[in-house]
This record gives structure tokens, C-alpha cells and sequence, in this order.
């Protein structure tokens, strides 16, 4: 009965409202102090200053989300704590690597050749634009998400980075951004009737609490590096992210909710619960959940602890300290799962 509780709790901390208005404007006022950029440096610039133009960036994506949740547009506020995520972990790879500013310009104009769609759309010939990428300089790999995540969590010990990658960037893309079968079938309801609008697998206010985290989060890593007091970034951030619901707990909790008689609720949620317990466990996954048609290990390979951060802070920064309290084998069979 615990779990149940716990995460009884965690669900409905995630719902309820977080009054820090006050807190969010010292935040955002002492966030904005530590944009010093006036003028952009040109070749000179280094990762910090990429850094700060996207701390500048999650500022005005964290606006825009709210905004977004107050006037009720669900997928709107979805898509915009998306590209918050996307942003926080480019920034914070901006902050603790040297090179950020070769690796983020080298997509910008490389990629996969040189800008096609500048070609595409009969903007030159296509001799005209390999003459102007070459004077721009080296062409490098395409910007991954997922890489530079990895490579914070190995290099650097951010935790944080990886858990933002696979518990709601990838969710979200799955069932927002792309247009795959579970984005499409939001629009056909547990009764098979097809809605105009589509179901909402997910909370409004954790869309707002996202942008709000990885803007704390960014400017914390920004002001330990440069010297600058951060407990208050650091605060806001735990505050945020601690209050979070993984897209996945919730689709699941919802289907929950409506595929059946509410006294069966509690049941299913106990299910879900030890369905999350085991995705965390290697070599639960293949038996957990036979007695149950299979469902809870659907869920297995899809759901993550509700709990995703610790309250005594928001992200581990001791490389050691980690690597001395994970199994790899047991680490390296967590990402496969997520991958697949």
C-alpha cells in the first residue's frame, strides 16, 4: 500500500497548483544578470556565450509555455517544453565543452550536405552554395540530441541530462511531435468513436514546470561555472522538477482511469507501479506481467520511476560518485530499453 500512496502523492502534487510567482520573477531577474553577451562575438565566441544565448532562449520558451498553458493550448505548451528540453541540454553541453561553438555552427549550414532546401527553393546553384559553406568553414556532423546527453552524463556525471532525454524528450516526440500511430490515435477515444480533439496523455502543468526547471537549470550551471552565486537557481529547479509527472506515468494512469470500472483503479495502479519497479530491474522484463495479458510488460519498456529526482538537488556532479554507485552491465540494459 505504500508505493501506493507515494505515488498517489507525486500524482497529485504533479496536478496541483505551485504558487512561485514571486520566486520566478527573482529567478528570471537574476537569470537575465548572467547574460553578459552585449555584442555577439563573432569567431571569438566561446561556449559560455553560446550558452547565454540559450539561457536567453529557454527565458523567452519558458513565456511562451506559460502562456500557452494559461490559454489551454495542450499541444502548444507541449511542443514548447519540448524545445526547452532540447535547448537546456545544448546549453549545458555549450557550458562544459570547449568546442561548443564549432559543434553547433557545423550543422547549422553542413549536415547532411550543403543546406539543400537553399537549393530546393531555387535560392542558387548549388556550385553557388558549396562556394559559400566552404567559406564558412569546416562542415561537421549533425547536432544529436541524445549524443550530447550521453556525453554530459559520461563526461561530466549529469544525470540530469539523460533523465530529460529519455523520460520526456523521446515521450513527447512519440506522442506529440511526430505524427506516428500514438500521436494519431489521441483522436480515437477507449470506445473506438473519433474525437476532433485529440486526448491528453499528459499534464499542462508540467509543461509549464518544464520550462521553468530547465531554465533553472541552465542558469545554475551557468553561474557555478562563472563564479556566481546559484542556490537560488538551484532551489527553483529542484522545486520544478521534483513536481514533474513523466509523460509515460501519466498515459498510463489515464488509460487506467477509463478502461474499466473505478473500483478496479487502485488495482491497476499497484499494477503500474511494479510495472515501473521492473523496468528498472534487468532481466525482469521478459516475465513480469504474464498473469496480467501482457500488459504490465508493455508498460515495462515504457514507464519510468515517478520519482525521477532526489529532493537534495537537482543533478549529481560528481562523475566519480556515480560511476561508483552503477552497475554498468545494469546501466548499459537500461539505455538498450530505452532505445528500443
Amino acid at each position: 500500500m505504500k508505493p501506493v500512496v507515494a505515488v498517489s502523492w507525486q500524482l497529485l502534487r504533479g496536478v496541483l497548483p505551485y504558487p512561485d510567482l514571486w520566486r520566478r520573477g527573482r529567478v528570471n531577474r537574476r537569470a537575465h544578470k548572467l547574460i553578459t553577451c552585449r555584442h555577439w562575438p563573432g569567431d571569438k565566441a566561446t561556449g559560455m556565450d553560446a550558452a547565454q544565448l540559450a539561457l536567453l532562449r529557454l527565458l523567452w520558451l519558458q513565456r511562451l509555455t506559460r502562456n500557452s498553458v494559461t490559454m489551454r493550448r495542450d499541444d502548444d505548451a507541449v511542443l514548447l517544453a519540448r524545445a526547452a528540453i532540447e535547448t537546456c541540454i545544448v546549453g549545458l553541453y555549450c557550458v562544459h565543452s570547449g568546442d561548443a561553438i564549432a559543434h553547433l555552427s557545423a550543422p547549422s549550414y553542413g549536415g547532411a550536405g550543403p543546406v539543400p532546401y537553399l537549393i530546393n527553393a531555387d535560392l542558387g546553384s548549388r556550385t553557388a552554395i558549396d562556394s559559400a559553406v566552404l567559406a564558412l568553414g569546416e562542415v561537421g556532423p549533425d547536432l544529436n540530441i541524445r549524443d550530447l546527453a550521453l556525453w554530459l552524463e559520461r563526461e561530466h556525471g549529469l544525470v540530469l541530462a539523460t533523465g530529460l532525454y529519455h523520460r520526456y524528450y523521446v515521450p513527447l516526440s512519440h506522442l506529440f511531435a511526430h505524427a506516428y500511430a500514438f500521436s494519431l490515435m489521441r483522436h480515437v477515444h477507449p470506445d473506438g468513436t473519433i474525437h476532433r480533439r485529440p486526448a491528453f496523455p499528459w499534464i499542462r502543468r508540467s509543461a509549464a514546470r518544464m520550462a521553468d526547471g530547465c531554465a533553472a537549470v541552465l542558469a545554475a550551471s551557468i553561474a557555478d561555472k562563472a563564479g556566481a552565486p546559484s542556490e537560488i537557481f538551484h532551489r527553483s529547479a529542484t522545486a520544478h522538477l521534483d513536481r514533474l509527472l513523466t509523460p509515460a506515468l501519466v498515459f498510463a494512469v489515464k488509460g487506467a482511469f477509463r478502461s474499466g470500472p473505478w473500483r478496479e483503479f487502485p488495482r491497476k495502479l499497484q499494477s503500474i507501479i511494479e510495472a515501473q519497479r521492473s523496468a528498472d530491474l534487468p532481466g525482469q522484463g521478459d516475465d513480469f506481467g504474464s498473469e496480467d495479458g501482457g500488459t504490465a510488460d508493455a508498460l515495462a519498456s515504457f514507464l519510468d520511476p515517478a520519482a525521477t529526482y532526489a529532493r537534495g538537488g537537482v543533478y549529481r556532479q560528481n562523475g566519480d560518485e556515480y560511476a561508483e554507485g552503477t552497475d554498468p552491465a545494469a546501466e548499459e540494459e537500461r539505455r538498450a530499453r530505452h532505445r528500443r
